[in-house]
């Protein structure tokens, strides 16, 4: 029988007596930790998991705390956050992620496939899997009672800010607000949210997959939903009820989480890519991996030949045999790159001279050999690495950090219209994915610019941005919808690369390409 879970939503002091230890007072100092080193940063901070024990969302729920009762207010945040409190309305889908490890299509899938859970027994339900649980909750508490709370509660505060075993006590001192944000995550494995980069990774990890986390085909063909992470759609959606309030204004904001999700989502391919390479000569090694590959490269209607491959007059195309690797967080890395500078005035563009590398590599061969791909892939993540940190050091600097030059936003539109036509006239790319990663970075600029200012005309050429939309929407049939371009043939790329133009064109400074 599924287990039924009381999550409390608790106000006043009656949390403190439950989560804190017996001393209430704030303490005088903050313990002594390691101290980490004074070399530059090799990696960005809030990547992977901190070695301490989880708390319970309900220990951040206090009236005092962040459970004050007014959606969207501050102070409110597990208020705004949890659905017992005001079930109504937008919601937070974090909040539903663990039952959804009861519905029918989980369960069908651990029929399907052969899951453990963390003592190593087979066949167990999804709900009880440790994959499952490593994304679907927050796992992490050695007490039982504490931690069947915790799951029951889906991904809750420390999924996102870190487990609180260190911080929870802490962090509303004076002492702690004048430590360093790497500090923050070093020493007590505080995530600092309100840094984009270390938001952006830290959602990654799950909405796009890591060493740790790995969606694989499996996972796919059982019936788990794909994972194609957009950080800006993620942030922009009128049904999330969000907990907090950006501080950085529009458009500012949208360029920055276009730019940061470009290169967080590509991160998180390549780690994942390198550790699949890593594991392809053990017992349970795959290679290739298949979920790291376009999925409609293969899977699209029989007897679409001019798109699978060959000669094209309308489209650039790829050696026959040879899928794109992780075409949806490769497109649009490389404008993303070129546009770091813009999105953070005084920051130079990366050449990601080893991602290029690790892409030929990637793209030579069906099954490149694992053990070139796991090196060139290190190299490709420290490239990675080193752009992330320097945005990072640029969102924590914010006294130094000029805003965004006017028309940014309209310049990041126009060029990554373009990136979808190759110097040719054609599609630089055909497949769906790489028309979509394009057709979402344009929308987020759109967004960008009429959040900016209301009051302003909307952008002209939103006729052509819903072209496009429409154009890559999955069909539907008898009012179902497929969960894939089922439709995706030569007809429609034709009218997807003349809306492209279209949009080029219309986003142009001065009207032409």
């Amino acid at each position: 029988m599924r287990p039924v879970f009381i999550i409390a939503v608790l106000s006043g002091g009656a949390v403190a007596s439950v989560f804190s230890s017996a001393n209430s007072q704030p303490p005088d100092r903050l313990p002594e930790l390691p101290s980490s080193s004074d070399s530059p940063p090799q990696s960005p901070y809030g990547v992977g998991r901190a070695p301490f024990e989880q708390r319970p969302a309900t220990s951040c729920s206090a009236a005092s705390c962040h459970g004050g009762g007014q959606v969207g207010k501050v102070g409110s945040e597990h208020s705004t956050w949890a659905p017992q409190a005001f079930p109504a309305g937008p919601s937070d889908p974090h909040t539903r992620a663990y039952s959804v490890l009861f519905n029918s299509v989980s369960v069908q899938m651990a029929k399907y496939l052969d899951l453990k859970d963390a003592k190593g027994n087979s066949k167990v339900p999804a709900h009880q899997a440790t994959l499952c649980l490593k994304c679907h909750a927050v796992d992490g508490a050695s007490e039982p009672a504490t931690r069947d709370q915790i799951l029951s509660e889906g991904v809750g505060c420390g999924a996102c800010h870190g487990p609180g075993e260190k911080w929870i006590g802490l962090h509303y001192t004076s002492e702690w607000k004048g430590l360093s944000n790497r500090e923050k995550w070093d020493k007590y494995g505080f995530v600092p949210a309100g840094n984009l980069v270390a938001r952006t990774l830290n959602c990654a990890e799950c909405h796009s997959g890591d060493s740790d986390r790995d969606v694989n085909h499996d996972l796919y063909a059982a019936g788990h939903p794909r994972l194609a992470f957009e950080s800006a759609r993620f942030h922009f959606q009128p049904d999330y009820r969000k907990h907090w309030v950006e501080k950085t204004p529009q458009p500012d904001f949208e360029v920055r989480a276009w730019v940061v999700g470009q290169a967080a989502a590509l991160r998180s391919a390549t780690d994942l890519l390198r550790a699949r390479a890593e594991q392809a000569d053990k017992p349970a090694g795959v290679w290739p991996e298949f979920a790291g590959y376009s999925c409609y490269s293969c899977h699209q209607k029989v007897g679409e030949g001019d798109v699978r491959g060959g000669v094209s007059d309308a489209f650039q195309t790829r050696r026959p045999g040879v899928p794109g690797w992780e075409v949806w967080s490769n497109t649009a890395a490389g404008i993303a790159a070129e546009y770091c500078g813009a999105a953070y005035p005084g920051l130079s563009s990366p050449n990601l001279t080893e991602v290029h590398k690790l892409r030929k590599l990637m793209g030579e061969r069906a099954a490149p050999p694992a053990t070139a791909v796991k090196e060139q892939a290190t190299k490709a993540l420290a490239e990675l690495d080193a752009w992330l940190v320097a945005m990072q050091a640029a969102e924590d600097d914010k006294t130094k950090l000029r805003p965004v030059a006017a028309g940014t936003a309209e310049r990041l539109a126009h060029a990554i219209a373009a990136n979808a036509i190759a110097k040719d006239g054609k599609l630089a790319d055909h497949d769906w994915d790489a028309l979509a990663a394009n057709y979402l970075g344009c929308g987020a600029m759109f967004h960008a610019i009429r959040a900016g200012d209301r009051a302003a005309p909307a952008p002209k050429w939103g006729a052509e941005l819903e072209s496009l939309r429409a154009g890559l929407r999955f069909p539907t049939l008898k009012g179902q919808r497929f969960d894939s371009p089922y439709d995706y043939d030569r007809k429609k790329i034709d009218l997807l690369r003349v809306n492209f133009e279209r949009l080029r064109d219309a986003t142009a400074p001065t009207g032409g390409k």
